[in-house]
Order: structure tokens, then C-alpha cells, then sequence
């Protein structure tokens, strides 16, 4: 019995001493498998459905409300989503156990609006998908959050900001108009002249205040790539200063850039992107090109990084690659899982297999680990 759990002691030790060997042993082909296996079951729960089917799936949701109202007061526990915990991107685990769970279903783009430069979806849509969706077309959603796995939904009960916002501020300033379930079970829409308290109350409110079955959010006009400009900047005064000047900040009438986006590696080194919209015409501008999504090349920060030593650069980046720029390495988490996750030999041969999806990093928590986070959860409350 003791040299088993000296032997367990020991295995624990050392694959925590090589956590980044498990990961790309185990956890990333496990994780490719899982997210094939999600994106699946959606590409057909969406083929068997049609957009007609929205009203027919909220009346749905709007039963299931009205037949918690008529329990006696005793057995009514608190309602929230059937949506697994797991798939959620934050780090709790609520205990909807305790809960009345409602499925919330609600995975479709629902129209393109061009006259009034708006989209309206269902509040599961992504933005890996929202951008699939808009940009071909022209168009992108005024903020843009850069983790694809991010729903819209979620994003509008709680909060954003990107790169853009410096122009289109946070993310639930790019919504115009909320469809939300109440608790009594009525469908209302929640705009900034109709419902207008529950309109400024929904952005924060973490879906406390109803089931969000539809949101319309604002368009911006695009073109197919960013033009980036790199400006490596010594001493955080000077950064600071900079950031101030390109966003608008220091003046009103200052011709900002479409982007603007600091990376600070230490207190007294950043890089400073600004980033236009523009065409790709001539050869100069193809040559300029640079795919940074793909697998091969190096997670964006590190790339940005490197222009530290190079000096100033300007490179063009297809639009849904700029987007989506810090997607693969989950801006700079996925170093902490796979310390040689940079390496470009590991690039060539496991790139393609990166991000390690939080879906499944979730779901395959251990119930120690979920019962640690609720109780934090719970004390933090």
C-alpha cells in the first residue's frame, strides 16, 4: 500500500514537471477530436433547422418559463440555461444541479441588415463564425472580441472591448436591440427607446435578468485586409504617450487609425500597432502580405515581439487573420501549458492541432476541481 502511493506521488510529481508533454501527448489530439465532434453535432442540428424555426424554439423556451411560474412557490429553484458548464469560457463552475435548467438552443445568423449596417443572430452564434459570416461580405461587427470560441451572446450580457474601440467603444454599445424572455415568461425587445431600462441594464447583468434569445448588433464597412504598422517604443512614458496620441485620447479631431493595440513586455519596452483598412492591389502589396493564422507561423505576440530588435515594419494581414490574431495561442495562455509551443519545429508538426479548446479542458476537470471553484466562487460572493 505505501509503495503505491509513493509510486502515485511520484507519477503526480512528474507529470506535472512535464505538464507540456501530457498536453501534446493527450490533451491536444483528444481536444482536435472533441471540437470536430462539437462542430458536427452543430452543422447538423443547424441542417435540420431553418431561420423560420427561431419563433417556434423562443415559444419553446417561453413554455418552459410559464410551467416554472405555475409550480407552487416551494419548488421553484432558481432558473438558468441547460447550457453545460463546460462550455462556457469562464473559469467557474456554477452547480445548475441546484438549478431549473432551460435549454436555450439558439445557434443561428438570422438576417443581414446592409441597409441598416446591422446583423441580427441568436445569442450562441461565435465570433469565429459571426466573422466567417460578415467579412467575404464586407463587413465586420463594430467590436470583435479576438477568441473565437467567444459567443455573442455571452459577450452581450457581460462586456468587450477590442482593438476598434477606441472608435465604437465597449461591446454592448454595438447593440441595438435585445430579445429577452422574462421571467414571467413574456418576450419583450429591449432597445434604446423601447424597454430602455432593461436595455441599459441587460450589458453586466451575466443573464440574471432573463434568457437572451436574439441580439442585433452594428456593422462597420471593411476592407479584405489590415494594413499593421509596428513602432517597438522604449520607456512607459513614452508608450503611454503614444497610446494616448494614436487613439484620439490627447485630441478629439486627431485622425485616428481603424486599430490600435499595445503589447508591453516589460516596464519599459512595447510594441505599438496601428492598423487601416485596405485593399491588397499591387505586387509590392501581396509581397507584404503576411498569414499569420496558419500553423506554421509564430503566435502573434511572439511575432510582435521580435519587431523589439527589428525596428519599425508594416505588414499586411487578411482581416478574419487580424480578428482572430490571437486565437491560436489564446493570446499568451497556451505558454503556460506548452512551454515549447513557440518552437517552430513544433509549429510544423502540432501547430494545426492548437488551441487546446477551453470546451475540453473544461469538461475534462476532475469534480475536486469544479467543487474548489464553487466554493472560491461562493466566498468571493
Amino acid at each position: 500500500m505505501g509503495l503505491l502511493t509513493e509510486w502515485k506521488k511520484w507519477a503526480i510529481r512528474w507529470m506535472e514537471r512535464n505538464r507540456g508533454l501530457i498536453v501534446v501527448l493527450f490533451c491536444l489530439p483528444a481536444s482536435f477530436v472533441f471540437d470536430a465532434c462539437l462542430r458536427l453535432q452543430k452543422k447538423l442540428s443547424r441542417a435540420l433547422e431553418s431561420n423560420d424555426d427561431h419563433d417556434r424554439k423562443v415559444q419553446r423556451i417561453q413554455k418552459q418559463v410559464a410551467a416554472w411560474n405555475k409550480l407552487p412557490k416551494e419548488k421553484r429553484k432558481p432558473m438558468c440555461t441547460a447550457r453545460p458548464n463546460w462550455l462556457s469560457l469562464s473559469l467557474t463552475f456554477f452547480q445548475k444541479n441546484q438549478c431549473h435548467k432551460v435549454p436555450v438552443s439558439l445557434y443561428n445568423i438570422l438576417s443581414l441588415n446592409k441597409k441598416e449596417m446591422t446583423v441580427r443572430v441568436e445569442p450562441m452564434v461565435t465570433v469565429a463564425e459571426i466573422t466567417e459570416y460578415l467579412v467575404p461580405k464586407g463587413y465586420t461587427l463594430a467590436v470583435t472580441l479576438e477568441i473565437g470560441d467567444a459567443t455573442l451572446g455571452g459577450l452581450a450580457m457581460g462586456v468587450g472591448m477590442t482593438t476598434h474601440s477606441h472608435k465604437a467603444g465597449l461591446y454592448q454599445e454595438g447593440i441595438t436591440a435585445y430579445d429577452v424572455v422574462l421571467g414571467d415568461g413574456s418576450l419583450v425587445r429591449a432597445t434604446a427607446t423601447e424597454n430602455e431600462d432593461l436595455f441599459r441594464a441587460l450589458p453586466w447583468s451575466h443573464g440574471s435578468l432573463g434568457f437572451l434569445v436574439a441580439l442585433e448588433l452594428k456593422l462597420v464597412k471593411v476592407k479584405p485586409y489590415v494594413k499593421l504598422n509596428y513602432v517597438p517604443v522604449k520607456g512607459m512614458a513614452d508608450y503611454c504617450e503614444m497610446i494616448r496620441m494614436v487613439s484620439g485620447a490627447l485630441d478629439k479631431d486627431y485622425p485616428a487609425p481603424d486599430y490600435v493595440e499595445a503589447t508591453i513586455f516589460s516596464k519599459q519596452e512595447a510594441v505599438i500597432m496601428t492598423g487601416e483598412y485596405t485593399d491588397c492591389v499591387t505586387d509590392d502589396d501581396k509581397r507584404k502580405v503576411n498569414h499569420i493564422t496558419r500553423w506554421y507561423k509564430p503566435w502573434f505576440y511572439k511575432h510582435v515581439e521580435s519587431f523589439l530588435k527589428k525596428g519599425k515594419a508594416q505588414e499586411l494581414i487578411p482581416l478574419r487573420e487580424y480578428l482572430l490574431r490571437h486565437n491560436r495561442a489564446i493570446f499568451w495562455v497556451v505558454e503556460d501549458m506548452i512551454p515549447f509551443g513557440n518552437n517552430p519545429i513544433f509549429r510544423f508538426f502540432f501547430g494545426w492541432l492548437l488551441p487546446p479548446k477551453p470546451a475540453f479542458l473544461k469538461f475534462t476537470t476532475t469534480p475536486g476541481i469544479r467543487a474548489m471553484t464553487f466554493t472560491k466562487q461562493v466566498k468571493i460572493i
